[in-house]
Protein backbone atom coordinates (compact mmCIF):
# COMPACT_ATOMS: atom_id res chain seq x y z
CA UNK A 1 0.00 0.00 0.00
CA UNK A 2 1.04 3.15 -0.44
CA UNK A 3 2.20 5.68 2.08
CA UNK A 4 0.36 8.94 2.49
CA UNK A 5 3.57 11.46 2.53
CA UNK A 6 2.04 15.01 2.25
CA UNK A 7 -1.37 16.45 1.75
CA UNK A 8 -3.84 15.83 -1.26
CA UNK A 9 -4.26 17.46 -4.28
CA UNK A 10 -7.75 18.75 -5.24
CA UNK A 11 -9.42 19.75 -8.52
CA UNK A 12 -12.01 22.08 -7.32
CA UNK A 13 -14.77 22.85 -9.87
CA UNK A 14 -15.61 26.17 -8.01
CA UNK A 15 -17.96 27.69 -9.87
CA UNK A 16 -20.43 26.57 -12.63
CA UNK A 17 -21.05 29.22 -15.08
CA UNK A 18 -18.66 30.49 -18.09
CA UNK A 19 -18.55 32.93 -20.85
CA UNK A 20 -17.74 30.30 -23.04
CA UNK A 21 -19.66 27.97 -24.88
CA UNK A 22 -16.87 25.48 -25.50
CA UNK A 23 -18.59 22.50 -27.84
CA UNK A 24 -16.78 19.63 -25.59
CA UNK A 25 -17.36 20.64 -21.99
CA UNK A 26 -17.39 18.71 -19.45
CA UNK A 27 -19.74 20.81 -18.12
CA UNK A 28 -22.66 20.63 -21.28
CA UNK A 29 -23.17 23.27 -24.23
CA UNK A 30 -24.42 26.42 -22.62
CA UNK A 31 -28.55 26.51 -23.72
CA UNK A 32 -27.92 23.04 -25.03
CA UNK A 33 -29.74 19.65 -24.05
CA UNK A 34 -27.24 19.26 -20.83
CA UNK A 35 -27.89 22.49 -19.80
CA UNK A 36 -30.89 22.30 -17.47
CA UNK A 37 -32.96 25.10 -16.48
CA UNK A 38 -33.32 23.71 -12.50
CA UNK A 39 -29.31 23.05 -12.51
CA UNK A 40 -27.87 19.21 -11.57
CA UNK A 41 -30.61 17.38 -11.15
CA UNK A 42 -28.63 14.42 -9.00
CA UNK A 43 -25.39 13.77 -7.49
CA UNK A 44 -22.30 14.06 -9.58
CA UNK A 45 -24.11 15.67 -12.44
CA UNK A 46 -22.64 18.85 -13.93
CA UNK A 47 -24.53 21.89 -15.58
CA UNK A 48 -23.35 25.89 -16.32
CA UNK A 49 -26.58 26.59 -13.95
CA UNK A 50 -25.36 27.23 -10.82
CA UNK A 51 -28.54 27.63 -8.66
CA UNK A 52 -27.02 25.15 -6.46
CA UNK A 53 -23.20 26.23 -5.92
CA UNK A 54 -22.00 26.16 -2.79
CA UNK A 55 -21.90 30.09 -0.98
CA UNK A 56 -18.40 31.48 -0.59
CA UNK A 57 -19.20 31.61 3.09
CA UNK A 58 -19.27 27.63 3.02
CA UNK A 59 -16.52 27.24 0.96
CA UNK A 60 -14.28 29.91 3.38
CA UNK A 61 -15.90 28.27 6.20
CA UNK A 62 -14.54 24.46 4.94
CA UNK A 63 -10.80 25.78 3.89
CA UNK A 64 -10.26 27.39 7.50
CA UNK A 65 -10.56 23.18 8.48
CA UNK A 66 -7.03 23.45 6.12
CA UNK A 67 -3.29 22.55 7.13
CA UNK A 68 -0.97 21.76 4.75
CA UNK A 69 -0.42 18.44 6.49
CA UNK A 70 -4.27 17.77 4.71
CA UNK A 71 -4.24 19.65 1.56
CA UNK A 72 -1.62 20.37 -0.75
CA UNK A 73 -2.21 21.52 -3.78
CA UNK A 74 -5.02 22.77 -5.09
CA UNK A 75 -6.39 23.45 -8.94
CA UNK A 76 -9.42 26.08 -8.94
CA UNK A 77 -10.97 25.44 -11.62
CA UNK A 78 -15.00 25.67 -13.14
CA UNK A 79 -17.19 26.63 -15.29
CA UNK A 80 -15.08 29.76 -15.44
CA UNK A 81 -13.06 30.94 -12.08
CA UNK A 82 -12.39 34.28 -12.53
CA UNK A 83 -15.53 35.52 -13.63
CA UNK A 84 -16.86 35.08 -10.10
CA UNK A 85 -16.30 38.33 -7.57
CA UNK A 86 -15.52 35.26 -4.69
CA UNK A 87 -12.75 33.94 -6.33
CA UNK A 88 -10.30 36.29 -5.46
CA UNK A 89 -10.89 35.66 -1.77
CA UNK A 90 -10.89 31.67 -1.89
CA UNK A 91 -7.57 32.05 -3.52
CA UNK A 92 -6.27 34.06 -0.48
CA UNK A 93 -7.67 31.55 1.69
CA UNK A 94 -6.04 28.79 0.36
CA UNK A 95 -2.53 30.78 0.21
CA UNK A 96 -3.17 31.49 3.66
CA UNK A 97 -3.61 27.67 4.82
CA UNK A 98 -0.38 26.89 3.14
CA UNK A 99 -1.48 25.52 -0.39
CA UNK A 100 0.00 25.35 -4.04
CA UNK A 101 -3.03 27.44 -5.87
CA UNK A 102 -3.14 26.83 -9.60
CA UNK A 103 -6.09 28.90 -11.72
CA UNK A 104 -7.70 27.17 -14.54
CA UNK A 105 -9.01 29.44 -16.75
CA UNK A 106 -10.02 29.88 -20.30
CA UNK A 107 -7.65 33.22 -20.72
CA UNK A 108 -9.98 36.12 -21.39
CA UNK A 109 -10.60 37.53 -17.88
CA UNK A 110 -6.61 37.73 -18.20
CA UNK A 111 -7.00 40.94 -20.41
CA UNK A 112 -8.46 42.82 -17.11
CA UNK A 113 -4.80 43.89 -15.88
CA UNK A 114 -6.90 44.26 -12.60
CA UNK A 115 -7.36 40.69 -12.49
CA UNK A 116 -3.86 39.94 -13.16
CA UNK A 117 -2.29 42.01 -10.40
CA UNK A 118 -5.38 40.62 -8.39
CA UNK A 119 -3.86 37.17 -8.62
CA UNK A 120 -0.15 38.17 -8.76
CA UNK A 121 -0.89 40.11 -4.81
CA UNK A 122 -2.08 37.06 -3.92
CA UNK A 123 0.79 34.78 -4.82
CA UNK A 124 -1.12 32.33 -6.97
CA UNK A 125 1.74 29.57 -7.86
CA UNK A 126 0.36 28.69 -11.75
CA UNK A 127 -2.08 29.78 -14.08
CA UNK A 128 -3.25 27.06 -16.63
CA UNK A 129 -4.63 28.52 -20.13
CA UNK A 130 -6.77 26.82 -22.02
CA UNK A 131 -5.43 27.43 -25.66
CA UNK A 132 -6.63 24.64 -28.09
CA UNK A 133 -4.33 25.22 -31.33
CA UNK A 134 -2.19 27.93 -32.60
CA UNK A 135 -4.83 28.42 -35.48
CA UNK A 136 -7.58 30.86 -34.25
CA UNK A 137 -10.40 29.17 -36.59
CA UNK A 138 -9.79 25.87 -35.46
CA UNK A 139 -10.03 27.45 -31.52
CA UNK A 140 -13.02 29.57 -32.19
CA UNK A 141 -15.06 26.63 -33.65
CA UNK A 142 -14.52 24.94 -30.58
CA UNK A 143 -14.53 27.32 -27.77
CA UNK A 144 -17.46 29.70 -28.99
CA UNK A 145 -17.27 33.04 -27.56
CA UNK A 146 -20.27 35.77 -27.58
CA UNK A 147 -18.13 38.63 -26.54
CA UNK A 148 -16.15 37.95 -30.22
CA UNK A 149 -12.86 37.52 -28.38
CA UNK A 150 -12.10 34.22 -28.99
CA UNK A 151 -8.54 33.22 -29.67
CA UNK A 152 -7.56 36.85 -29.80
CA UNK A 153 -9.04 37.64 -26.35
CA UNK A 154 -7.16 34.26 -25.33
CA UNK A 155 -3.46 35.47 -26.37
CA UNK A 156 -3.93 39.25 -25.50
CA UNK A 157 -5.05 37.59 -21.87
CA UNK A 158 -1.77 35.59 -21.86
CA UNK A 159 0.23 38.48 -23.07
CA UNK A 160 -1.09 40.34 -20.44
CA UNK A 161 -0.41 37.92 -17.33
CA UNK A 162 3.42 37.14 -19.12
CA UNK A 163 4.45 40.61 -19.28
CA UNK A 164 3.15 41.39 -15.78
CA UNK A 165 4.64 38.44 -14.25
CA UNK A 166 8.17 39.35 -15.52
CA UNK A 167 7.93 42.44 -14.96
CA UNK A 168 7.27 42.08 -11.32
CA UNK A 169 9.77 39.34 -11.39
CA UNK A 170 7.19 37.08 -9.92
CA UNK A 171 8.02 33.18 -9.19
CA UNK A 172 4.27 32.44 -10.62
CA UNK A 173 4.60 30.11 -13.68
CA UNK A 174 2.03 30.46 -16.85
CA UNK A 175 0.76 27.26 -18.99
CA UNK A 176 -1.14 26.21 -21.61
CA UNK A 177 -3.76 22.97 -22.26
CA UNK A 178 -4.45 22.28 -25.22
CA UNK A 179 -7.69 19.50 -25.97
CA UNK A 180 -5.99 17.07 -28.82
CA UNK A 181 -9.42 15.63 -30.74
CA UNK A 182 -8.77 13.44 -34.19
CA UNK A 183 -8.58 17.19 -35.66
CA UNK A 184 -5.73 18.74 -34.50
CA UNK A 185 -2.81 15.98 -33.50
CA UNK A 186 -0.89 17.98 -36.33
CA UNK A 187 -1.23 20.99 -34.20
CA UNK A 188 0.83 19.68 -31.15
CA UNK A 189 3.95 20.96 -32.38
CA UNK A 190 3.43 24.36 -34.05
CA UNK A 191 1.15 25.66 -30.91
CA UNK A 192 3.70 24.24 -28.59
CA UNK A 193 6.17 26.83 -30.55
CA UNK A 194 4.14 29.38 -31.02
CA UNK A 195 3.11 29.58 -27.51
CA UNK A 196 6.90 29.20 -26.01
CA UNK A 197 7.14 32.28 -28.06
CA UNK A 198 4.14 33.74 -26.03
CA UNK A 199 6.86 33.54 -22.85
CA UNK A 200 5.08 30.88 -20.97
CA UNK A 201 6.32 28.30 -18.80
CA UNK A 202 4.90 24.95 -19.75
CA UNK A 203 2.47 23.34 -22.16
CA UNK A 204 0.45 20.40 -21.31
CA UNK A 205 -1.94 17.87 -24.04
CA UNK A 206 -5.18 16.92 -22.85
CA UNK A 207 -6.92 14.36 -25.03
CA UNK A 208 -10.55 15.07 -25.47
CA UNK A 209 -12.88 13.48 -23.41
CA UNK A 210 -16.74 12.88 -24.29
CA UNK A 211 -19.23 10.45 -23.08
CA UNK A 212 -20.02 7.36 -25.17
CA UNK A 213 -23.38 9.17 -26.58
CA UNK A 214 -22.02 12.62 -27.26
CA UNK A 215 -22.81 14.17 -30.57
CA UNK A 216 -19.25 15.25 -31.59
CA UNK A 217 -17.88 12.20 -30.27
CA UNK A 218 -17.11 10.36 -33.79
CA UNK A 219 -15.87 13.14 -35.39
CA UNK A 220 -13.52 14.34 -32.22
CA UNK A 221 -12.91 11.17 -30.06
CA UNK A 222 -8.87 9.73 -30.19
CA UNK A 223 -8.81 5.83 -30.52
CA UNK A 224 -6.54 2.97 -32.10
CA UNK A 225 -6.21 4.60 -35.42
CA UNK A 226 -4.58 7.64 -33.85
CA UNK A 227 -2.28 6.15 -31.71
CA UNK A 228 0.57 5.75 -34.22
CA UNK A 229 0.38 9.30 -35.50
CA UNK A 230 -0.23 10.68 -31.54
CA UNK A 231 2.52 9.27 -30.56
CA UNK A 232 5.02 10.66 -33.30
CA UNK A 233 3.24 13.89 -32.81
CA UNK A 234 4.45 13.41 -28.96
CA UNK A 235 8.28 12.51 -30.23
CA UNK A 236 8.37 15.15 -32.17
CA UNK A 237 7.27 17.95 -29.48
CA UNK A 238 9.70 16.28 -27.11
CA UNK A 239 12.68 16.59 -29.62
CA UNK A 240 11.87 19.95 -30.58
CA UNK A 241 14.01 21.43 -27.99
CA UNK A 242 11.45 23.80 -27.04
CA UNK A 243 12.15 26.19 -23.74
CA UNK A 244 8.98 24.90 -22.41
CA UNK A 245 8.14 22.22 -19.47
CA UNK A 246 6.77 19.19 -21.32
CA UNK A 247 4.25 16.32 -20.02
CA UNK A 248 5.01 14.08 -17.41
CA UNK A 249 6.45 10.95 -19.06
CA UNK A 250 4.20 8.97 -17.07
CA UNK A 251 1.26 10.70 -18.28
CA UNK A 252 2.21 10.17 -21.94
CA UNK A 253 2.38 6.59 -21.45
CA UNK A 254 -1.27 6.56 -20.12
CA UNK A 255 -2.76 9.03 -22.74
CA UNK A 256 -1.25 6.64 -25.72
CA UNK A 257 -2.43 3.72 -23.71
CA UNK A 258 -5.86 4.61 -23.79
CA UNK A 259 -5.97 4.58 -27.23
CA UNK A 260 -4.80 0.97 -27.29
CA UNK A 261 -7.14 -1.55 -28.69
CA UNK A 262 -8.94 -4.30 -26.34
CA UNK A 263 -9.67 -3.47 -22.34
CA UNK A 264 -7.93 -0.76 -20.47
CA UNK A 265 -6.16 -1.83 -17.48
CA UNK A 266 -7.37 -1.98 -13.89
CA UNK A 267 -5.24 0.79 -12.01
CA UNK A 268 -3.44 -0.52 -8.71
CA UNK A 269 -3.83 1.80 -5.65
CA UNK A 270 -4.65 4.43 -7.61
CA UNK A 271 -4.49 8.20 -6.64
CA UNK A 272 -8.02 9.10 -7.06
CA UNK A 273 -9.46 9.16 -3.73
CA UNK A 274 -6.03 8.55 -2.06
CA UNK A 275 -4.13 11.40 -2.71
CA UNK A 276 -6.38 13.13 -5.33
CA UNK A 277 -9.91 14.25 -4.40
CA UNK A 278 -12.43 16.34 -7.01
CA UNK A 279 -15.11 18.83 -5.60
CA UNK A 280 -17.84 19.59 -7.94
CA UNK A 281 -19.38 23.12 -7.55
CA UNK A 282 -22.40 22.10 -5.00
CA UNK A 283 -19.37 21.38 -2.47
CA UNK A 284 -19.96 17.24 -3.30
CA UNK A 285 -16.65 15.12 -2.91
CA UNK A 286 -15.91 12.16 -5.19
CA UNK A 287 -12.37 10.26 -5.60
CA UNK A 288 -11.97 11.26 -9.73
CA UNK A 289 -13.79 13.54 -12.11
CA UNK A 290 -14.53 10.27 -14.24
CA UNK A 291 -18.26 10.00 -14.74
CA UNK A 292 -17.67 6.34 -14.76
CA UNK A 293 -16.25 6.50 -11.42
CA UNK A 294 -19.01 8.77 -10.16
CA UNK A 295 -21.21 6.45 -11.51
CA UNK A 296 -20.13 3.63 -8.90
CA UNK A 297 -20.40 5.75 -5.97
CA UNK A 298 -23.19 4.96 -4.18
CA UNK A 299 -25.50 8.39 -3.46
CA UNK A 300 -26.08 7.39 0.00
CA UNK A 301 -22.33 7.37 0.05
CA UNK A 302 -20.69 10.74 -1.25
CA UNK A 303 -19.99 13.19 1.18
CA UNK A 304 -19.88 17.51 0.91
CA UNK A 305 -17.27 19.95 2.21
CA UNK A 306 -20.79 21.88 3.32
CA UNK A 307 -20.82 18.99 5.88
CA UNK A 308 -17.23 17.50 6.45
CA UNK A 309 -14.08 19.17 7.56
CA UNK A 310 -10.66 18.91 5.92
CA UNK A 311 -9.79 17.06 8.55
CA UNK A 312 -12.63 14.02 8.51
CA UNK A 313 -12.06 14.06 4.00
CA UNK A 314 -8.83 13.32 4.26
CA UNK A 315 -7.65 11.63 7.34
CA UNK A 316 -4.96 9.50 6.04
CA UNK A 317 -7.25 6.54 7.85
CA UNK A 318 -9.85 7.17 4.68
CA UNK A 319 -6.78 7.78 2.25
CA UNK A 320 -5.59 4.10 2.81
CA UNK A 321 -8.69 2.37 2.14
CA UNK A 322 -8.28 0.59 -0.83
CA UNK A 323 -8.23 2.65 -4.64
CA UNK A 324 -7.68 -0.13 -6.82
CA UNK A 325 -9.83 1.06 -10.13
CA UNK A 326 -11.08 -0.01 -13.06
CA UNK A 327 -12.25 2.89 -14.76
CA UNK A 328 -9.33 3.93 -16.36
CA UNK A 329 -10.70 5.72 -19.45
CA UNK A 330 -9.54 8.89 -21.53
CA UNK A 331 -11.50 10.89 -18.75
CA UNK A 332 -9.18 10.05 -15.83
CA UNK A 333 -6.01 10.03 -17.74
CA UNK A 334 -5.62 14.16 -17.60
CA UNK A 335 -5.07 13.42 -13.65
CA UNK A 336 -1.77 11.91 -14.11
CA UNK A 337 -0.20 15.12 -14.82
CA UNK A 338 -2.04 16.94 -12.03
CA UNK A 339 0.18 14.50 -9.53
CA UNK A 340 3.24 14.95 -10.94
CA UNK A 341 2.47 19.51 -11.16
CA UNK A 342 5.26 20.02 -8.56
CA UNK A 343 7.80 19.95 -10.84
CA UNK A 344 6.63 22.42 -12.57
CA UNK A 345 6.59 24.66 -9.65
CA UNK A 346 10.02 24.17 -8.92
CA UNK A 347 11.86 23.69 -12.02
CA UNK A 348 15.50 22.77 -12.46
CA UNK A 349 15.10 18.94 -11.74
CA UNK A 350 13.98 16.14 -13.18
CA UNK A 351 10.43 14.20 -12.76
CA UNK A 352 12.55 11.52 -11.22
CA UNK A 353 13.48 13.71 -8.39
CA UNK A 354 10.44 14.31 -6.68
CA UNK A 355 7.95 12.18 -4.67
CA UNK A 356 4.54 10.71 -6.98
CA UNK A 357 2.11 8.31 -5.98
CA UNK A 358 3.10 5.01 -7.23
CA UNK A 359 0.74 5.06 -10.39
CA UNK A 360 2.03 8.00 -11.47
CA UNK A 361 5.34 7.70 -11.24
CA UNK A 362 5.55 4.01 -12.98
Amino acid sequence: MSQTTQGVTLLWALRSPCNLNCQYCYFGTLGGPQDRSAGPSYPGELSHVGCHDLSLFSQLRWISSFTPALVHRVFVAGGEPLIWKGTGRVLKALKEAGCKVIVCTNGLPLRDETVVRSLLEIGVDAVSISLDSHDAAYHDHWRQDRSGQGWLGVVEGVRTLVSLRNAEHHPMKIGIYSVITQLNIDHILPTARYVADLGVDYFIIQPISLTPDHAHGPDLMLDARHQSTLAQALEALQQAGLSLHLPHPGYLKRVLQTLMPGPLPVIQQCFGGRDLFFIEPDGSVWDCPSCYKIAQTPTNTYLSIRDYSATELFSVQRRQRNTDCACFSQECVNMWQLMAFDQILAPGGSYDTIALPASVAE
